[in-house]
């Protein structure tokens, strides 16, 4: 996958391989200069997301399940439950 700063995958769509709309990248978790995760607004009509949505209303996707990064960012989901 090509590098992509932290500053650009905020706002960009989250979308699962299967092609689900999950919702909008808000955030992102670094440790040191490694990205850990991504924080996603998921989207309010979105059902299939909601047993994966944290008691701050966001989702975590962990970076390990990130599958690309262009126009949308796409994800292995569903990811861990935290």
């Amino acid at each position: 996958m090509k590098p992509v700063l932290g500053k650009n995958l905020r706002e960009r769509r989250v979308v699962s391989a299967g092609g689900l709309e999950i919702g909008q990248v808000v955030d992102a978790t670094f440790e040191g200069e490694r990205l850990v995760d991504l924080v996603v607004r998921p989207d309010a009509r979105t059902r299939e997301v909601a047993d994966y949505v944290g008691r701050d209303g966001m989702l975590k996707v962990p970076f390990d399940s990130v599958k690309a990064i262009g126009r949308y960012v796409v994800i292995e989901f569903p990811v861990a439950k935290f």
